[in-house]
């Protein structure tokens, strides 16, 4: 099991229950992650501000607004400013191309490939710990 400091905390705004689920279940594989869930913007907003996550999953057809909306008001906050985003999505061919998405993952969701790129994005937080505290004491 990881150090606590290891654990990258996952946001996931989602109001359909059944694709919270199944996100839940793959984060059940990868106990590193941990995945907090919001059913709405607002409320995904609150939950960012008072514990802002090392990763962002937004579906994009939330009940409040839309999933770029959210996402840019999450930006106006420096605390949020640079946090990797993902739209979850079951839209065709949403036109993300104004927003500071970095991937776009399409419902139904390729576990394998939902999988291999958690285990992309854990790597990357692991390592940039590691080099901050090296940083601190230069």
């Amino acid at each position: 099991m990881p150090c606590s400091e290891d654990v990258m905390r996952v946001l996931y705004v989602e109001d359909h229950p059944v694709n919270v689920e199944v996100m839940r279940a793959l984060f059940a594989l990868r106990p590193q992650l941990t995945l907090d869930v919001a059913v709405d913007g607002s409320s995904g907003l609150r939950a960012a501000l008072r514990t802002p996550p090392d990763l962002l999953l937004l579906d994009l057809r939330l009940p409040d607004c839309h999933g770029t909306d959210l996402l840019a008001r999450l930006r106006t906050h420096p605390s949020l400013a640079a946090v990797p985003a993902i739209a979850v999505t079951a839209e065709d061919d949403p036109d993300l191309s104004a927003s500071t998405f970095a991937d776009t993952w399409s419902k139904p969701l390729d576990i394998r490939g939902v999988l291999a790129r958690l285990d992309q994005l854990y790597t990357r937080h692991a390592l940039s710990q590691t080099r901050q505290p090296a940083a601190m004491a230069a």
